[in-house]
């Protein structure tokens, strides 16, 4: 330390030694007589420090005053004969109050600003800097100025960078105390970009280690000015302060400079009678300063492995807490869907059914959104998969106006569809995603719409024959939006005006959300609209062409023919006559219309039949009495009766009704009305479930291991209902156990990743440390990318997001376990042939037989175990034994060996050991019985 010491001192005294050497006699300023009476007054200056503002000024470690400035300073002092003091624990925003009080008489380096020039005198400029943005290397999207446009980006607080932005109202700035703060923001992805001085920026950066950061000069404004400002009371200062700068050298600041910004020391090639000195003193710098430096990179290198650590700690604990989050709020929109699913399989009438479909949809397209607002920031991205799957327009359209039907109904709004002739039906998409942009934008339509109507019309822009793009145009008379106020619409958390905020709410994200999707699929939004009277949003999105699914509806149509049909149409909206006659047409349906029930009544009384009679229920929604009368009169058998609603939640029920549609009406719903009135669902509901029946007739069992319990409801009714047994578990540790025990039995395995006790990615890699093959679905509701590779790593065979599709799940199930199932026979039929001599007929024969005797055990055994008659027990468990050993089932064999051994020694063994008994033993049954009957 002692040894350390002198070097400083010899370095201090060899530095002073070679500056008078070098620097003549000092520059005499000519003051007048104010001013040095004001020196006489005033001769210590407080004076203000950005204390980070390197390598202009900043505070040491050590609490010094260094930097460039600090320089300037020290010379003005000796020329003027001035001292300056300064407060070292003052942030630079304190400085800048403080300034605005007066308690500070000189900032020495600040850049213009109008605020400050309030209450401060700005000298002439001494030194120019350039503005930049800072950015990481990674980042493309922003290389130039204008590319911050619409975009967040960190300053410093009280900076003239602060005032410069302030210009561009479209960039909204977050306000930082220090730039070494805000770099370190933009190192670790917390902000986008950094709008500062370019020379501090490079400077940190270097001392941080932040090397994964680049520099981008700003054009605009040019290059900046840094001034020293004093307080506007003390002019004489302003004078004082302006002469001593005049006073340096441009020697003498090319050498300040020199020193700071290039940090590196140069010889000063002065007179030869001079240069040992130089060297000396050269040496000196050059060790003292690598002695510095080498210190400082190790302190720079300390930094930065502790900022890489925080910044992977902060990247964890934002996966962790986007997990966490999408697991809570899915989790009970699991039950609702689940628990709407199951309320659908009940005796339902029409509406009840159409209402907890509507429920389901509803649920499903939550989920969606949910997913969209978890995963907003992977837009800008470029990170969310589309689907391109085969789906019905018709399908979309219904479900987005059955979720919106309630509202508009509920504001006392008229609504409308209307499609173009040649909109095609069988398209390639995304249709989650097209329902979303329709969902949001008549969600803005009804939200600022409190009288008149809404339109949803769809059109064809262009059409070819393998694809096709289409206009979804919702149009409104609400609110309107002005002119100003659409410059802001797309932006995400915008709204156009705060009042709107405060009176209709929402968050400001759903239409950038519409935007950011419908460029995604390569279309295009766009607004028209008038303040006071109402705006249309227009989305164009191209789609493929599903041929082949509209090859099998034109097939589907033609199979079915409504010619012999007439049809009676009592309505008074002319549109929707126009409608319904055109639809009739397409489906070769004879019709007449009438505008009112009176006058139904009137054509039927007159003696005129007709198979089917449509009408516009109104305001009342009650059935007239008169039409009721003369439907009740027809002499050979009653016409079919279809009422249209606009509202089907108030509808009085009537016994004449045989189906009710709501309104606005859409083609393949009333199509498929027809066909129930008509005699074809019941064969359209057969052929839609001829597919899962299949994997109903094989008793499949399943784990389930999971901690909620409404899930477990929800997953064992749906799964029982197949037909199917479900063994459940409610956490791993639990599951893994049930799992050994049943292992032999098991098909599948659905694993819950969440859970106390033992979560669900070690319960799935103890399972599959013991069976390679057996299916482990993992149903979550954190399906991040992280989860699903982490969940390939530890052999996951598939995974279904929570909540899930109840009729995916039972697809999923069939489609794995049914493989695993079939591999894993019970029977050994080729060694039972080879026991009874190879003979084929006789071992029929045995079969027969043994199918006849376990027919008879299988209760007796379950009725001596329930009794605890381990005697009687012991006896069946043997026969069994014996004859499952005769036809070949050795695992069966080798199970009710065991179970004899236990009831002769008077132990009952656990109840899954015995469950797996009577499982095995069922499905040797279950085999035989195949084995015969395909004989």
């Amino acid at each position: 330390m002692r040894n350390r010491n002198r070097v400083k001192v010899w370095c201090f005294l060899i530095l002073s030694l070679v500056c008078s050497l070098l620097f003549g006699s000092e520059t005499e300023l000519q003051f007048s007589a104010e001013e040095a009476r004001f020196i006489a007054m005033h001769p210590t200056i407080q004076i203000g420090i950005d204390p980070k503002f390197v390598p202009f000024e900043f505070i040491s470690n050590e609490g010094k005053h260094g930097g460039i400035t600090a320089d300037v300073l020290a010379i003005i002092a000796e020329r003027t004969g001035l001292s300056f003091s300064y407060d070292p624990s003052l942030s630079w925003t304190e400085t800048v109050q403080k300034s605005r009080e007066r308690s500070i008489d000189l900032l020495a380096a600040v850049g213009y600003t109008q605020a400050r020039a309030q209450y401060m005198t700005y000298l002439k400029p001494y030194l120019h800097f350039q503005r930049a943005i800072i950015v990481q290397k990674s980042n493309t999207s922003i290389t130039t100025f204008k590319d911050l446009e619409h975009r967040q980006v960190a300053v410093q607080r009280d900076s003239s960078h602060e005032g410069f932005l302030l210009s561009y109202p479209e960039i909204t700035m977050r306000l930082y105390d220090t730039v070494e703060e805000a770099l370190l923001a933009v190192n670790r992805g917390e902000e986008v970009a950094f709008v500062g001085n370019e020379a501090t920026s490079i400077y940190l950066s270097r001392t941080l280690g932040l090397t994964e950061l680049q520099f981008i000069p700003i054009s605009e404004g040019g290059l900046q000015d840094l001034h020293m400002a004093v307080r506007s009371d003390w002019p004489q200062l302003a004078t004082i302060m302006q002469k001593a700068l005049d006073s340096i050298s441009e020697e003498e600041m090319a050498g300040i400079l020199d020193r700071w910004l290039r940090y590196e020391s140069r010889p000063d090639m002065g007179p030869i009678i001079r240069w040992i000195g130089i060297i000396v003193s050269i040496l000196v710098i050059i060790i003292g300063s690598s002695l510095f430096w080498i210190s400082r990179l190790r302190d720079a290198v300390k930094q930065k492995d502790a900022a890489q650590r925080l910044a992977q700690q902060a990247d964890l604990e934002k996966s962790r807490f986007l997990a966490r989050v999408s697991h809570e709020i899915r989790t009970p929109l699991n039950g609702i869907r689940g628990m709407s699913y199951l309320l659908e399989k009940t005796s339902l009438d029409t509406t009840q059914l159409r209402y907890v479909k509507t429920i389901s949809a509803a649920t499903q397209t939550m989920q969606s959104i949910i997913n969209d607002i978890l995963e907003f920031s992977r837009l800008d991205e470029d990170r969310i998969v589309l689907e391109h799957i085969p789906f019905t327009l018709d399908d979309v359209l219904e479900n987005c106006i059955s979720i919106e039907s309630y509202l508009i109904h509920q504001k006392g709004l008229k609504f409308r569809l209307s499609l173009t002739d040649d909109v095609p039906q069988r398209l390639m998409g995304d249709p989650t995603r097209l329902s979303q942009i329709l969902i949001n934008l008549l969600n803005n339509a009804v939200k600022f719409t409190e009288e008149g109507q809404i339109e949803l019309s769809v059109s064809v822009q262009t059409l070819t024959e393998q694809s096709c793009t289409l206009s979804f145009a919702i149009a409104d008379t609400g609110i309107g939006i002005s002119p100003e106020q659409l410059e802001n619409l797309f932006k995400p958390f915008v709204q156009a005006n705060a009042s709107i905020h405060r009176k209709y709410g929402g968050s400001g994200l759903g239409l950038s959300i519409v935007k950011a999707l419908v460029e995604k699929m390569g279309g295009k939004l766009s607004v028209t609209s008038e303040f006071g009277i109402g705006s249309t949003f227009t989305a164009t999105v191209p789609f493929t062409l599903d041929l082949l699914g509209s090859a099998e509806e034109s097939e589907r149509r033609r199979s079915v023919d409504f010619s012999a049909i007439k049809a009676l149409v009592v309505c008074s909206d002319r549109y929707l006559d126009d409608r319904i006659g055109t639809l009739f047409k397409e489906y070769n349906i004879q019709s007449e219309s009438v505008s009112s029930p009176s006058l139904a009544t009137k054509v039927l009384e007159s003696g005129n039949y007709f198979d089917l009679v449509v009408i516009e229920l109104a305001d009342s929604l009650a059935f007239p009495d008169s039409l009721a009368k003369a439907l009740e009169q027809q002499e050979n058998k009653r016409s079919r009766l279809l009422a249209l609603v606009h509202d089907d939640s108030q509808i009085k029920s009537s016994a004449f009704i045989d189906v009710v549609l709501p309104l606005p009406l859409i083609n393949s719903v009333l199509f498929n009305a027809l066909l129930h009135l008509f005699g074809r669902a019941e064969e359209e509901r057969k052929r839609s479930e001829s597919g899962v029946q299949a994997s109903v007739d094989i008793p499949l069992q399943i784990l389930v291991v999971e901690d909620n319990s409404t899930n477990q409801i929800i997953a064992q009714e749906i799964l029982q209902r197949q037909g199917w047994t479900v063994h459940l578990a409610a956490n791993g540790k639990l599951g893994y156990e049930l799992f050994l025990a049943l292992e032999e039995v098991l098909d599948i395995v659905l694993m819950d990743l969440h859970m106390d006790v033992m979560d669900g990615y070690e319960s799935s890699t103890l399972i599959r440390s013991k069976n390679e093959n057996i299916p482990i679905i993992v149903t979550s509701a954190d399906l991040m990318e992280t989860v699903r590779r982490r969940c390939k790593e530890i052999g996951v065979t598939d995974l279904i997001g929570k909540p899930y599709d109840p009729d995916q799940l039972i697809s999923k199930v069939a489609e794995l376990a049914l493989p695993y199932h079939q591999r894993r026979k019970s029977i050994d039929f080729e060694r039972g042939v080879f026991s009874v001599g190879g003979d084929k007929n006789l071992y029929l024969r045995v079969l027969g037989a043994f199918i006849l005797e376990l027919e008879q055990l299988l209760p007796s055994l379950r009725k001596a175990l329930d009794q605890q008659d381990f005697h009687a027990g012991a006896e069946l468990a043997h026969k069994a034994k014996g004859s499952c050993g005769t036809i070949g089932a050795l695992q069966a064999q080798k199970l009710c060996a065991n179970l004899q051994h236990s009831l002769e020694n008077r132990n009952l063994p656990p109840q899954e050991a015995l469950d797996m008994v009577f499982i095995v033993l069922a499905q040797v049954l279950r085999e035989a019985k195949e084995y015969v009957s395909n004989a």
